[in-house]
Order: C-alpha cells, then sequence, then structure tokens
C-alpha cells in the first residue's frame, strides 16, 4: 500500500488549479470599513442606478466574505428586477453564480450563470459574454468535467481574439493550463502558462502576473524539477503577501507544504492555508484537496510514530471524513477520486483491509474515467478544431486575394474573347426571340386567366360582404351618434340586429373562404427562387405588436428555396397566428421560426413554449391530421397550400415543452 501514497502526490498537488472567476479578479483586500462606509451610504441613494452601483461595489469589498456578499448580491438583485435594468440584471446574476461556484454549490451556481450568459448575448455585449463563458468553463473545472471546460474557455478566447479583449486573453490561457495540468499533460500547461505570463507583463496586472507564477511552480513541481518550483512559489508568494491577496497565499501555502520533507513543517504549512479557506471558502475546490493533503500528513505521522498512532490517525480520518462530505456537497469528481486513494491507505493503517482493497478498486475504476485516453482525445480534439478553424480562416483570406489576382488577369483574356461571343450571340439572338415571343404569349394567356379568376372573386366579395357590412356600419354609426333617440327596446333590438348582421358577415366570409379554396385548385403555382429570411422579417414586423411574445428566427442569410413566395407566406403566416394563440394566456410564451438543411433537403419549423399538441393526435398520425384541422380554418388553409406546393408537414411535440411543425421542402 505505500506506493499508493506515492502515486497520489501528484494529485495532490492539483489543489493548484488557476481558477479564474472570469471579468472579477481577487483584487487587493480592502479594510471592513471600506465595506462598512459603503453600506452606510444606501439609506442615503436614492436614485436606482447608483443604488444598483452601490450594491455591486459592496459586494466586490466582501470578496472573502462570500456569505455577507450573496446577501447584497441578492438585494442589489431584487433592486434592478424592479428597474427592469437588463444589463444589472445580467452583472447581478453574474455576481450571485461564481460566489456559489466559489463556495461549491455548483447547482445553484450554474441557471445563474447562464441566465447571465443569455442577457449578455441579447444586448451584444462581447467582453459579459466571453467573461460569463469562463465562469461557465470554471465552473465544469471544478466538477471534472474537463472536455466542457475546454469547449467553453475556447468559445471565451475565439471572442476575446475577435473583439480585442487582451485583458481577458490571459485569464483564459491561465485556465486553459489549468484544464491540461488537471489531465496531467505539463508541457501544454506550461504552454499556455507562459502565455499568460507574458500578457499579464505586458499590461501591468501585478496581480496576474503572481498567479501565472504560482501555476508555473506548479507544473515545475510535477516535473519533479523543485529548484525551479520553489523559485517560482517564492516569487509568486512574495507578490501576493504584498496585496494582501489572503485566497492566493493559500494557494502557495499548500502547494509549497508539498516540497517540505518534514513532517512537522508541512503541516503547519497546510493548516496555515485551511485557516484562510475555513474563512472564505470552506467548500472551494482547493479547500477540499487541502483537507486531504492535512490528512495524508496526520497518516504519515501515524506510520513514522506508533506511540501517537492512534491520535494522528483519529486525527486523519477527521479530515478525511470533512474533505469527502464537502466534495459530494460540490459534486467534484477529481477530490473525490484523490480521497478514495486516501480512503484506501487510512482503512489499510486501520487493519482494515477489506474496505482499503474496495477503496483502492473504486480509486483504480475512477482513474480510468478520469484520465483515460478517449479524455484526451476529446481535448485534443477541440484545440485542434479551434485552431484548424482560425487557419482555416487565414487560408480562405489568402485564397480570396490570389482570386483577385487571376481575376484581374483573366478580365485581359476574356476581352478578346468577348467580340468572337458578341457575333455569335447576335445569330442566336434571333433564335432566342422566337421561342421567347412563343413563351410571352403562353403566360399572357394564363395571366389573362388568372385575371378573370380574381374578377370573379372581387364580384363575389362584392355581393357577400358588402351589404351586411352595410348594415353593420349604419347600426353602429345609430348607435353612437343618437342613442338618446333609441328607448330601452329598441336599444336591444338594434344590438340584436348588430349581432346578427355580424353573424351574416362571418358567415359568408367563412364561405368566401371555403369557395376561395374551391377556386385554389384551378389556379396555376408560380414557382421562384424565395429568399427564406426576407419572409422571416416580414413575419417579425407583422407580428412584433405581439408585446407578451418573445419571437425569436433562426436563418442562414442566403437560404433559398424554389416555391411560390404568395402561397408559401399564407402557411407561415397561419402557422405564426396559430402559434400565437397557443399561447394567449402564457406570460412567457416564445415562438422560434428555423431554416436549415440537411444533406440538400431543406426544412423550415416553428415551435413555441405553448401545451403542446395533445397525446391522441401524435399517436394516430391520419386521425391527427383530421382532428387537428377542426380546430379552425387557418390550419385548414396550411394543409390545402402546402399540399399544392409539395409542402410535407410533421406535428410534434418538443422534449423541453411546447408544440413544434416541421416543413419539408420539396426539393
Amino acid at each position: 500500500m505505500t506506493n499508493l501514497h506515492l502515486l497520489m502526490i501528484p494529485k495532490n498537488l492539483l489543489l493548484s488549479c488557476l481558477f479564474f472567476l472570469g471579468f472579477i479578479q481577487y483584487i487587493q483586500a480592502q479594510e471592513q470599513s471600506v465595506a462598512d462606509s459603503l453600506i452606510q451610504l444606501l439609506p442615503k441613494t436614492t436614485e436606482d442606478t447608483a443604488r444598483a452601483r452601490l450594491y455591486k461595489a459592496i459586494v466586490d469589498q466582501l470578496v472573502d466574505q462570500p456569505d455577507k456578499a450573496l446577501h447584497y448580491a441578492n438585494l442589489g438583485m431584487k433592486h434592478v428586477s424592479k428597474m427592469a435594468w437588463a444589463k444589472g440584471i445580467g452583472v447581478f446574476n453574474g455576481m450571485i453564480g461564481r460566489i456559489y461556484s466559489d463556495q461549491g454549490a455548483y447547482a445553484k451556481a450554474k441557471p445563474y450563470l447562464i441566465a447571465e450568459l443569455k442577457i449578455h448575448q441579447k444586448n451584444q455585449d462581447q467582453f459579459n459574454i466571453a467573461s460569463c463563458q469562463i465562469a461557465l468553463g470554471t465552473l465544469y473545472l471544478r466538477q471534472g468535467q474537463y472536455s466542457k471546460a475546454l469547449d467553453d474557455y475556447l468559445i471565451a478566447l475565439k471572442t476575446a481574439e475577435k473583439q480585442g479583449l487582451t485583458t481577458l486573453l490571459p485569464v483564459i490561457y491561465n485556465n486553459i493550463s489549468t484544464v491540461y495540468f488537471e489531465q496531467n499533460h505539463f508541457d501544454k500547461s506550461l504552454q499556455y502558462s507562459r502565455k499568460a505570463l507574458v500578457l499579464y507583463q505586458e499590461i501591468g496586472d501585478t496581480l496576474g502576473i503572481a498567479t501565472a507564477y504560482s501555476g508555473i511552480a506548479n507544473q515545475f513541481h510535477l516535473k519533479a524539477d523543485t529548484l525551479q518550483a520553489i523559485r517560482y512559489y517564492q516569487k509568486a508568494l512574495k507578490v501576493f503577501q504584498s496585496i494582501d491577496a489572503h485566497i492566493k497565499i493559500a494557494e502557495v501555502y499548500q502547494n509549497q507544504a508539498l516540497l517540505v520533507k518534514q513532517l512537522k513543517a508541512r503541516l503547519q504549512l497546510q493548516l496555515k492555508a485551511q485557516a484562510i479557506w475555513d474563512q472564505s471558502y470552506p467548500s472551494y475546490k482547493l479547500s477540499i484537496t487541502n483537507l486531504g493533503n492535512i490528512a495524508w500528513s496526520f497518516l504519515d505521522s501515524a506510520k513514522l510514530n506508533t506511540t501517537s498512532k492512534k491520535l494522528a490517525l483519529d486525527k486523519a480520518t477527521y479530515y478525511y471524513q470533512k474533505a469527502i462530505a464537502l466534495a459530494g456537497f460540490a459534486q467534484d469528481r477529481s477530490n473525490q477520486h484523490f480521497l478514495l486513494g486516501l480512503k484506501a491507505e487510512l482503512e489499510a493503517a486501520k487493519g482494515n483491509y477489506p474496505k482499503a482493497y474496495q477503496a483502492m478498486y473504486d480509486y483504480h475504476g475512477q482513474h480510468d474515467s478520469i484520465y483515460s485516453q478517449e479524455s484526451k482525445n476529446k481535448l485534443a480534439e477541440a484545440e485542434s478544431n479551434f485552431f484548424l478553424e482560425k487557419k482555416d480562416a487565414e487560408i480562405a483570406i489568402q485564397k480570396l486575394t490570389i482570386s483577385n489576382q487571376r481575376k484581374i488577369q483573366l478580365a485581359f483574356a476574356l476581352g478578346s474573347l468577348l467580340l468572337v461571343l458578341i457575333a455569335f450571340l447576335f445569330y442566336r439572338l434571333s433564335q432566342i426571340r422566337r421561342k421567347s415571343n412563343q413563351k410571352l404569349l403562353d403566360l399572357n394567356q394564363s395571366l389573362d386567366r388568372a385575371n378573370r379568376q380574381k374578377a370573379q372573386l372581387l364580384a363575389v366579395l362584392s355581393h357577400d360582404l358588402r351589404h351586411p357590412l352595410s348594415n353593420l356600419i349604419s347600426l353602429l354609426h345609430l348607435q353612437k351618434n343618437a342613442p338618446d333617440l333609441l328607448t330601452p327596446e329598441m336599444a336591444s333590438q338594434n344590438q340584436a340586429r348588430i349581432t346578427s348582421n355580424t353573424e351574416v358577415l362571418l358567415e359568408n366570409l367563412e364561405n368566401m373562404l371555403l369557395w376561395s379554396k374551391e377556386q385554389m385548385n384551378q389556379a396555376s403555382v408560380e414557382l421562384q427562387e424565395v429568399l427564406v429570411i426576407e419572409l422571416f422579417r416580414r413575419l417579425e414586423a407583422t407580428f412584433s405588436v405581439q408585446d407578451q411574445f418573445h419571437w425569436e428566427f433562426e436563418c442562414p442569410t442566403d437560404f433559398v428555396i424554389h416555391t411560390d413566395p404568395n402561397y408559401l407566406w399564407i402557411v407561415l403566416q397561419n402557422l405564426s397566428s396559430n402559434a400565437s394563440k397557443a399561447l394567449k394566456k402564457q406570460s412567457d410564451g416564445k415562438i422560434s421560426w428555423k431554416a436549415w438543411s440537411v444533406e440538400g433537403q431543406k426544412y423550415l419549423s416553428i415551435s413555441d413554449n405553448g401545451p403542446g399538441f395533445p397525446a391522441n393526435i401524435l399517436n394516430a398520425p391520419n386521425e391527427a391530421q383530421n382532428e387537428i384541422f377542426l380546430s379552425g380554418f387557418g390550419l385548414q388553409v396550411v394543409h390545402d397550400f402546402a399540399q399544392k406546393l409539395g409542402i410535407a408537414l410533421q406535428f410534434e411535440n418538443a422534449s423541453e415543452g411546447g408544440a413544434r411543425v416541421v416543413l419539408k421542402i420539396q426539393s
């Protein structure tokens, strides 16, 4: 069992992960009087924006007091929510999420961080979008979900590079370094730490420079370069002490302890670090690891000093139990794995060999899943895809430059061919004109038929709608302009006549629509190239007055389908109207249109977060269609026009709730 302890020492060093908190970094600790004086200003600050900023300043000053910081962050959230200030709501969501994340309450932190990200994305706030991606990546990293963490960090890196966010770049490099550090890619980790150090030095960020020193020291430690590790630890500690950065001092103490061979001195450093963690973030990932390291030290003491073995084992057990409880609360996979190795040695030292064997078995099982080659391959693939994308963009620019040069050269060659082509075109023009005239004649005949159909429709409209509509207007004018001339009995009769004429008008409209549907079978479909994004913009303009709903449109700008634009518009308009009706009782209604293609097949879809379709409709497709169309003429029109355009309709309920209609466009 002695080899297990040696095997776990590198894992102990993983406590040194550089978990940056997005754009909120540890700053120099302020005197308590500063926070108190800001709190005293709250009753005197009545202007809404100033009060919101005051809450944020108070939270920033309470870095080492998370419970108190959380209290004022929640007060700030209530205040900006009452103001309906979107950016403020995003900022306080982020502050609350980061505090929970630092406390190890990742399940509580994640919804706040996601809410923050959505608000910043809506506001197109690129700096805070990247900062929030960093915070989400850190949350996944602390839980041992390294592939997800790297994905978020690379997204943040892409945004930071594109927008020139120089203050965020070294933060992201440090965190990517940590991902590789956790996966024992020490050379790769050191590469990113050095990148971060260079950028911190360029922007003059003292705390960032010291943090990079600490990370580089960790990597030299695990590469067994003790002298370099001690050198960088001392450089980092000197800066942290000068700015009174307690949390970072705790990190250095516990990392240095692993280099100290003398057991008593090592334990003193670990206990000094834990005292800092217990005052600020006892559930923080590094705090949990340090508790495990303290337990290791007491276990070593029990092995070296048999006279005090029982007392040392009891203390080791105490710190182990405290660490495993916090790791379970935080769902910290990497620390749970580390503590399994500790448990195996601890049980073996107590003589509980079956428990020790089981712990060792579980330890190796988790080790294979956490540090498997598959996991490493995923990280390598994510990074490769990121850099390949950048390289593809550079190649595209180079190709465009070369293409422009070739176009200039080809222009001269084409000029000489142009004269030859003109002569040929004159010859062909006479033939084409004759064929075109015949096509034009055919088109004119089709247009004449269509015009006759339109005239017939207008005649029906005039005959069936004018009379009841005129009566209705006359009755309404009478009721408005001379109500005193009507006796109660006459007023009642007048109201009845209005109702009757309205019903007649509605019946005539329905009859007209049914007649129009029958006439549609005689109408011709005029196919052309339709830019779908233009139809989506028209839908947005049509339905934007419905403020209680949130409309989303997702469509590539060059997405084109070959169809009749007028018929397709009727289909989209009716589907949008039906979705609006389904959400009329919901205050948080959301409707999304989407256009995409798969292997040449093009699709459109509309989805909402309403009650969805009934189960009996979805389970019986043929009956479903009949039952859906009975709910209103709008969907009947959708069905008929879709058939005429060769569009297949599919009705379904989304897994996250709400209804969805997919339109499969005929190729």
